[in-house]
């Protein structure tokens, strides 16, 4: 009998460990991944500066219990549709300046702001791969509206929505491209939170990180993008910096083409200095060359005592978002060249 009750007790100590740290995770986490709202005048270039000059059509739909905003921009091809999946931002305003260079090369592009991000419902999102359901979901809709017509249905993701791109296998998809993605969210979710340094620290937080996820999701909580690219029933191309400082490339979609083995998927790695890192991959030599800058008025700002939110809102003053935000023009025909040999 006591034998039992000693039993109970460890029993029951260890679901109170589980549960705190079940809690104490999901708090942790609600609050590195908290809404972005998409903010005017900001940084970023919003449709308002842009809608004299391009027509776009207003969808929703559901991804789990949020409604999310989405958006048809209008193009001049009568089969292309590319499904823009953006990364980590303020909705997929964030991204308008590749959105801008999609159209004017002829394709429609529908987008959304994923959960939790400019226009959708959500007061926090899950994680690193919450594109992946929101993907899930907006693929799921256009299915359902015959893609709208459009007959070539092309995907782009960039961080977050690479990794998305990168884990879906949709018979709907013509071909795909992923930009600076990384191989799992716990592996680049621990890399984040313990800035690259593996210890003790790092190892309980992933521990903790995914018994959270196990218990949401169950054995696939942890999707490796190699894992699916391996069974990539389409082209796909995945490109990456090489002085990546968000995923290094070490711990890239790249780095695990032995893994992949598959004559579908494409690579490549960008080395020049002005573009190889996780966002001027994206953006023209003019635009990188202004954020820098721009960014001397934020360090300074920082230094005189101001808050972020301060030093930013001095950033934006008097800031040319076009220039802030310019594409990749170089990548981006790079891009539009895939696309167009599928």
């Amino acid at each position: 009998m006591k034998g039992f009750i000693i039993a109970l007790i460890v029993i029951g100590v260890i679901f109170v460990l589980l549960l705190a740290s079940y809690i104490f995770t999901a708090l942790l986490l609600n609050k590195f991944f908290c809404r972005m709202d998409f903010v005017k005048p900001g940084l970023f270039i919003s449709y308002d500066d842009i809608k004299d000059k391009y027509e776009r059509e207003e969808h929703s739909f559901k991804s789990g219990p949020n409604k999310l905003k989405a958006y048809l921009y209008k193009g001049k091809k009568e089969n292309d549709l590319v499904v823009y999946v953006h990364g980590m931002c303020e909705g997929h305003q964030g991204y308008m300046s590749d959105i801008i260079s999609l159209i004017n090369r002829g394709y429609n592009v529908f987008t959304y702001d994923f959960t939790a991000t400019g226009d959708s419902e959500g007061k926090h999102y899950s994680g690193l791969d919450q594109q992946r359901y929101d993907l899930a979901a907006c693929l799921k809709y256009l299915k359902h509206n015959d893609c709208f017509g459009y007959k070539n249905i092309y995907l782009y993701g960039h961080s977050m929505g690479a990794y998305a791109v990168a884990v879906t296998n949709n018979h709907l998809v013509k071909a795909k491209v992923a930009i600076s993605g990384f191989e799992d969210q716990i592996g680049e979710l621990i890399f984040a939170f313990s800035k690259g340094k593996k210890n003790i620290g790092s190892f309980i937080v992933s521990l903790m990180v995914r018994f959270k996820y196990f218990i949401d999701r169950g054995l696939d909580y942890n999707l490796k993008s190699s894992q699916m690219l391996k069974k990539a029933n389409c082209r796909t191309l995945i490109i990456h910096g090489a002085n990546d400082e968000i995923v290094p490339i070490k711990e890239s979609i790249n780095s695990k083409q032995d893994k992949i083995n598959n004559s579908l998927v494409e690579y490549m790695v960008i080395e020049d200095e002005n573009h190889s890192s996780h966002n001027s991959i994206i953006a023209s030599t003019e635009c990188v060359l202004y954020q820098k800058e721009k960014q001397k008025i934020f360090d300074e700002a920082i230094k005189e005592g101001k808050t972020k939110a301060e030093a930013k809102a001095l950033l934006a003053k008097d800031i040319d978002v076009f220039k802030f935000n310019q594409a990749n023009e170089e990548l981006m025909e790079v891009i539009d060249n895939f696309y167009q040999a599928q």
